[in-house]
């Protein structure tokens, strides 16, 4: 088995399976967080979750946020982000800017993404998990 990465970026389908508690995302999720993985969650995905989220779900949410390393939006990322949009937004029709922004996340932290949405990323040199 290979060694697994020392920070993750997740995307928003993992943490909406983490928080309803879809049991191999979360045994996997543990079995990364027992190695010492760190999680990184960009802000983008705090807002997608939140615009899924009933009132009554938040202490849940912000429970499991806190497990998590919070990264900012920045200048850099955005750019990127843009410029992945330029380059792949004709071939991809299926791809948001919230993708292109975590694709964007992941590379500037040179961090694999967690996703099971993998045709969402179609950029050659960011890594997937």
């Amino acid at each position: 088995m290979a060694e697994p990465p020392e920070r993750l970026v997740l995307d928003t389908d993992i943490v909406i399976h983490l928080l309803k508690k879809e049991p191999e995302t979360v045994e996997r999720f543990l079995s990364l967080r027992e190695q010492s993985v760190v999680y990184l969650l960009s802000p983008i995905v705090v807002a997608e979750v939140y615009a899924g989220a009933f009132p009554r779900e938040y202490p849940k949410i912000e429970g499991f946020f806190g497990l998590c390393e919070h990264l900012s939006l920045d200048m850099e990322t955005a750019r990127l982000a843009g410029q992945y949009a330029y380059r792949h937004r004709k071939a991809n029709q299926g791809v948001s800017l919230e993708d292109y922004l975590l694709a964007a996340t992941a590379k500037k932290n040179r961090s694999p993404l967690w996703t099971g949405n993998r045709k969402h990323y179609p950029m050659e040199d960011i890594l997937l998990f």
